[in-house]
C-alpha cells in the first residue's frame, strides 16, 4: 500500500559554514511528493543536485513523526549564539517556518546538543537535520 507523504510544502535543511568563500555547505530538500535532492552550496549559489531520490515508506513514516514534533515546538527565527567568525549554521525552511541555528565554528553541527529533547527548539532542529541527512545518505 502506498503511503502519502507527510509534507504540505518543501522542507529544506541547510548546513553551512562561513568562511573565505562566503557560506559553503550542503542543502537537503524534500518535496511534498517525498522526492529529495542533495546539493552543495558555495557562497550564494546552490549547485545542481549531486543526489536525487525518493524516501521509502519507512522514512516517510519517520519524517511524519519529526514534522509532528517540529510543529509542537515553537521555533524562533534565530537560535544559538550571536554573530561569530566562521560560524556554522543549520537552517530550516518549511512552510511558514524559517529558523537558523548558529553554532560555534568548532562544533560538529547536527548532533551536538541533540540529547536535550523535550520542547527544546535547537535539539528538535538538530534531530531533524540528522535524520534527513541519514535518510538521504544511502
Amino acid at each position: 500500500m502506498a503511503q502519502e507523504c507527510p509534507l504540505s510544502a518543501p522542507l529544506t535543511i541547510k548546513d553551512t559554514q562561513s568562511g573565505f568563500a562566503g557560506e559553503t555547505g550542503t542543502v537537503w530538500t524534500i518535496l511534498p511528493d517525498c522526492t529529495y535532492t542533495v546539493a552543495r552550496q558555495i557562497g550564494l549559489q546552490v549547485l545542481d543536485p549531486e543526489k536525487r531520490g525518493r524516501l521509502t515508506p519507512e522514512q516517510q513514516s519517520r519524517l511524519k513523526e519529526l514534522v509532528s514534533r517540529m510543529s509542537s515546538v515553537r521555533m524562533p527565527r534565530e537560535l544559538g549564539g550571536g554573530p561569530q567568525v566562521n560560524a556554522r549554521r543549520v537552517a530550516l525552511s518549511y512552510g511558514q517556518t524559517e529558523t537558523v541555528l548558529t553554532l560555534a565554528p568548532s562544533s560538529r553541527g547536527p548532533g551536538t546538543p541533540a540529547a536535550a529533547g523535550g520542547n527544546d527548539p535547537a535539539a528538535a532542529l538538530l534531530e531533524l537535520a540528522d535524520q534527513i541527512k541519514a535518510m538521504t545518505a544511502g
